[in-house]
Protein backbone atom coordinates (compact mmCIF):
# COMPACT_ATOMS: atom_id res chain seq x y z
CA UNK A 1 0.00 0.00 0.00
CA UNK A 2 3.07 2.35 0.85
CA UNK A 3 3.86 2.31 -3.16
CA UNK A 4 0.31 3.05 -4.43
CA UNK A 5 0.54 6.32 -1.99
CA UNK A 6 3.50 7.32 -3.79
CA UNK A 7 1.76 7.20 -7.36
CA UNK A 8 -0.10 9.72 -8.55
CA UNK A 9 -3.74 9.01 -9.45
CA UNK A 10 -3.46 10.50 -12.80
CA UNK A 11 -0.70 8.29 -13.69
CA UNK A 12 -2.96 4.85 -12.14
CA UNK A 13 -5.92 6.10 -14.52
CA UNK A 14 -3.32 6.12 -17.68
CA UNK A 15 -2.12 3.05 -16.88
CA UNK A 16 -5.51 1.78 -16.22
CA UNK A 17 -6.94 3.51 -19.89
CA UNK A 18 -3.76 1.93 -21.33
CA UNK A 19 -4.62 -1.59 -19.93
CA UNK A 20 -8.10 -1.66 -20.84
CA UNK A 21 -7.24 -0.72 -24.66
CA UNK A 22 -4.63 -3.22 -25.31
CA UNK A 23 -6.80 -6.14 -24.31
CA UNK A 24 -10.04 -4.39 -26.46
CA UNK A 25 -7.76 -4.09 -29.62
CA UNK A 26 -6.33 -7.62 -28.38
CA UNK A 27 -9.58 -9.24 -28.35
CA UNK A 28 -10.76 -7.45 -31.73
CA UNK A 29 -7.21 -8.48 -33.98
CA UNK A 30 -7.84 -11.85 -32.76
CA UNK A 31 -11.93 -12.23 -33.84
CA UNK A 32 -10.66 -10.43 -37.39
CA UNK A 33 -8.14 -12.49 -38.29
CA UNK A 34 -9.58 -16.05 -37.11
CA UNK A 35 -10.99 -16.35 -40.59
CA UNK A 36 -14.27 -14.08 -39.59
CA UNK A 37 -13.91 -12.39 -42.98
CA UNK A 38 -13.58 -15.52 -45.13
CA UNK A 39 -16.58 -17.43 -43.78
CA UNK A 40 -18.51 -13.88 -43.96
CA UNK A 41 -16.86 -13.75 -47.62
CA UNK A 42 -18.43 -17.70 -48.24
CA UNK A 43 -21.94 -16.89 -46.85
CA UNK A 44 -22.38 -14.02 -49.07
CA UNK A 45 -21.11 -15.87 -52.36
CA UNK A 46 -23.41 -18.62 -51.77
CA UNK A 47 -26.49 -16.24 -50.98
CA UNK A 48 -29.28 -16.66 -53.77
CA UNK A 49 -29.56 -13.24 -55.55
CA UNK A 50 -33.28 -12.55 -56.55
CA UNK A 51 -33.73 -11.21 -60.24
CA UNK A 52 -36.88 -10.10 -59.22
CA UNK A 53 -38.57 -8.25 -56.88
CA UNK A 54 -40.72 -10.91 -55.85
CA UNK A 55 -38.06 -13.69 -56.17
CA UNK A 56 -38.56 -16.26 -53.86
CA UNK A 57 -41.56 -14.74 -52.22
CA UNK A 58 -43.64 -18.01 -54.23
CA UNK A 59 -42.08 -20.42 -51.57
CA UNK A 60 -43.40 -18.34 -48.65
CA UNK A 61 -47.74 -18.50 -48.42
CA UNK A 62 -47.72 -15.55 -46.58
CA UNK A 63 -45.79 -13.30 -49.16
CA UNK A 64 -47.81 -14.71 -51.80
CA UNK A 65 -51.16 -13.66 -49.80
CA UNK A 66 -50.05 -10.14 -49.04
CA UNK A 67 -49.17 -9.90 -52.71
CA UNK A 68 -52.51 -10.81 -54.08
CA UNK A 69 -53.97 -8.93 -51.61
CA UNK A 70 -52.25 -6.15 -52.66
CA UNK A 71 -53.21 -6.77 -56.51
CA UNK A 72 -56.96 -7.10 -55.45
CA UNK A 73 -56.34 -3.77 -53.77
CA UNK A 74 -54.94 -2.27 -56.55
CA UNK A 75 -57.77 -3.64 -59.25
CA UNK A 76 -60.29 -2.62 -57.04
CA UNK A 77 -59.12 0.79 -56.71
CA UNK A 78 -58.94 1.45 -60.29
CA UNK A 79 -62.69 -0.16 -61.30
CA UNK A 80 -63.47 2.14 -58.72
CA UNK A 81 -61.93 4.78 -59.98
CA UNK A 82 -63.30 3.90 -63.47
CA UNK A 83 -66.78 3.48 -62.04
CA UNK A 84 -66.87 7.02 -60.23
CA UNK A 85 -66.00 8.94 -63.98
CA UNK A 86 -68.38 7.07 -65.79
CA UNK A 87 -70.89 8.14 -63.03
CA UNK A 88 -69.67 11.84 -63.38
CA UNK A 89 -69.79 11.71 -67.06
CA UNK A 90 -73.60 10.34 -66.73
CA UNK A 91 -74.52 12.88 -64.15
CA UNK A 92 -72.98 15.30 -66.54
CA UNK A 93 -75.19 14.15 -69.61
CA UNK A 94 -78.59 13.27 -67.78
CA UNK A 95 -78.23 17.56 -66.85
CA UNK A 96 -77.42 18.28 -70.55
CA UNK A 97 -80.45 16.28 -71.14
CA UNK A 98 -82.59 17.49 -68.75
CA UNK A 99 -82.00 21.64 -70.02
CA UNK A 100 -82.50 20.17 -73.68
CA UNK A 101 -86.03 18.51 -72.64
CA UNK A 102 -86.50 22.31 -70.59
CA UNK A 103 -85.47 24.18 -73.73
CA UNK A 104 -87.85 21.87 -76.09
CA UNK A 105 -90.98 22.81 -73.84
CA UNK A 106 -90.57 26.33 -73.73
CA UNK A 107 -90.27 25.89 -77.61
CA UNK A 108 -93.53 24.00 -77.76
CA UNK A 109 -95.04 26.73 -75.42
CA UNK A 110 -94.18 29.47 -77.64
CA UNK A 111 -95.10 27.41 -80.83
CA UNK A 112 -98.73 26.82 -79.42
CA UNK A 113 -98.70 30.75 -78.09
CA UNK A 114 -97.87 31.55 -81.63
CA UNK A 115 -100.27 28.99 -83.19
CA UNK A 116 -103.37 30.23 -81.56
CA UNK A 117 -102.19 33.96 -82.21
CA UNK A 118 -102.35 33.18 -85.98
CA UNK A 119 -106.08 32.10 -84.94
Amino acid sequence: MAHLAVINASWLFAAGCAILSWVLLRRYFRLTTRGSRRQTQDYMEHLHRPNGPWDGAQHDPAAVIGRQEVELYDMARDATARIDSKLILLEQLLQQGQRQIDRMEELLVELQAAEHAHL
